[in-house]
């Protein structure tokens, strides 16, 4: 069992927050037992972190890559005052190419690519200075050491941190700083400005246990969880509940990814209407399956749905739901329940708070 001092100076050796309890991080994040030791002890982590600052938001419902700068509103609702923060995200193709021919070049920065990158972030809090796609995948899936990750599923998480390393980003943060008191204690000038590739990272090709790996060293804490811990914006979930009854493939850890954000969304502002569109769910296939006959596709994410939401229910993530539908649509809307919330009207409009 180590300590959280010895969490701290293995971050610190990045070079980056060595006061972690000074950010704002989560104390709810535990040390569980090592599994088989990458150079150092690995060590896997009872929950897992999720970055839900307005720019990671932001990257995951809009298509802002290689789309010039980005203005994004920052100031509190009903402020006077305007806080804008300056974000350019782009992906040069030809890197993506040096690295695999194979990879087709997504400019979203999808849900299944928010899944991999919340499991390096939860790894590397914990204090892990290597590691490996079966550990990424594991953090995933909620699995423990025993689980062997599937060849396909490797490969697609490799081909999103292939793709991920090639992103740069540049975020202007200037204006947050001479606004909110929480920026104004850490930054000892007005002009605030951080970039850098979204992941940072040397990786070596190896044979761990029997088996070909790559095991990943970062260099750098990842600029969005950099971002997210300057504005205390971090919210984490309990690892198990990522274990949940159904398959596990591209697709739906899409879809779990997708309902995670959105519940826990849901449970920090109870004035936003209490559900979830099927719509919106089907929306993050329509550019890899156009033109394409989605209706098994559908109906394998419907019936996943409620495989997992039954077990969310089960773990008391969320204390019930029902499926709504309209006129000819069975499958409408999710109507999502805590213990202390109604059903707001659809039509409720609530304005975007940092």
């Amino acid at each position: 069992m180590k300590k959280k001092e010895e969490t701290k100076y293995i971050y610190g050796n990045l070079g980056l927050f060595n006061g972690l309890d000074n950010m704002g991080v989560i104390d709810a994040i535990d040390i569980i037992q090592s599994e088989t030791p990458i150079s150092n002890n690995t060590i896997t982590a009872k929950t897992n972190l999720l970055t839900r600052d307005k720019i990671s938001n932001t990257l995951l419902d809009e298509d802002i890559i290689n789309k010039g700068e980005q203005l994004l509103r920052m100031e509190k609702q009903g402020s006077k005052d305007t806080v804008t923060t300056r974000l350019v995200v782009t992906l040069d193709p030809d890197e993506i190419t040096k690295v695999s021919e194979h990879i087709s070049i997504n400019y979203r920065f999808s849900y299944f690519d928010k899944c991999v990158f919340d499991s390096i972030c939860s790894l590397l809090e914990v204090g892990n200075n290597a590691i490996s796609l079966a550990m990424i995948a594991r953090n995933m899936m909620g699995k423990k050491s025993q689980y062997h990750p599937s060849e396909n599923m490797l490969n697609e998480i490799n081909e999103t941190i292939n793709k991920l390393e090639k992103i740069k980003v540049r975020i202007d943060l200037s204006e947050e700083i001479s606004h909110f008191s929480q920026l104004k204690n850490k930054f000892t000038s007005s002009k605030a400005i951080l970039q850098s590739r979204f992941l940072e990272f040397r990786r070596l090709d190896t044979i761990l246990n029997g088996t070909e790996t790559s095991v990943i060293t970062f260099t750098a804490e990842p600029i969005l969880l950099q971002y997210a811990k300057l504005r205390s914006q971090i919210s984490s979930i309990n690892s198990e509940l990522l274990d949940t009854p159904t398959q596990k493939n591209k697709t739906l850890l899409t879809v779990q990814t997708f309902l995670i954000q959105k519940i826990n969304m849901l449970k920090l502002n109870p004035f936003l209407p209490q559900c979830i569109m099927y719509e919106s769910i089907y929306g993050l296939f329509d550019e890899e399956y156009a033109n394409k006959n989605t209706k098994f596709l559908y109906m394998k994410i419907r019936e996943s749905i409620i495989n997992i939401l039954d077990y969310w229910v089960e773990k008391g993530f969320i204390h019930s739901y029902n499926i709504e539908s309209k006129g000819r649509i069975r499958f409408y809307k999710i109507n999502i329940f805590f213990l202390d919330n109604t059903l707001i009207p659809e039509n409720f409009i609530e304005n975007n708070t940092p």
